[in-house]
């Protein structure tokens, strides 16, 4: 087990595996890989429990999802919960968590109008597109982003934290 803040992201057998000191990082059977999306994509497929697309079409929006979640989703959301929630108090600056949600109106709209067509980002049912998007959008809810303006988001969001394994995986409180 590493946590990011008691130093063991960089031990050198930790090191060994993620040579940038950053949580997440596996090691399945010599594969040592990082990055959450490449984790949780590479597992989706490796382990097919239901999550990687059937098809080619899928996959490439499975991809398109999961980059997409980190290019404009995830700084403002980062922003908006580190300020509202995570640093101390003294560090806090309200005025960029306001920056942050501001800044995800735009996506939250695209992601919106997505989740019209079918309720879900990569054909007819929760994939790992959905997984990605909704482990970074799960920061927004953290840090008290409205998203009432996005229905189709809320309702999406809520259904996808309440999945089995998203509960499992959740902290638990008190923890």
């Amino acid at each position: 087990p590493v946590h990011f803040g008691d130093g063991s992201a960089k031990k050198p057998e930790y090191l060994a595996i993620n040579p940038n000191g950053r949580i997440p990082a596996i090691d399945d059977d010599g594969l040592k890989l990082w990055e959450s999306m490449a984790i949780n994509l590479y597992l989706a497929k490796k382990h097919d429990k239901g999550l990687w697309p059937k098809t080619i079409e899928g996959e490439a929006l499975a991809l398109q999802w999961s980059f997409w979640a980190m290019t404009e989703v995830e700084k403002p959301a980062l922003a908006a919960l580190l300020h509202r929630m995570f640093l101390p108090e003294g560090m806090r600056d309200p005025k960029l968590a306001e920056e942050g949600e501001q800044q995800l109106q735009k996506p939250l709209k695209v992601l919106d109008d997505a989740l019209t067509r079918t309720g879900y980002l990569a054909g007819s049912s929760f994939s790992v597109a959905d997984l990605n998007v909704a482990s970074i959008l799960s920061w927004a809810r953290l840090a008290r982003v409205d998203l009432s303006a996005f229905p189709h988001v809320e309702r999406w969001l809520t259904a996808a934290l309440q999945r089995p394994g998203a509960v499992k995986a959740a902290p638990k409180r008190g923890s």
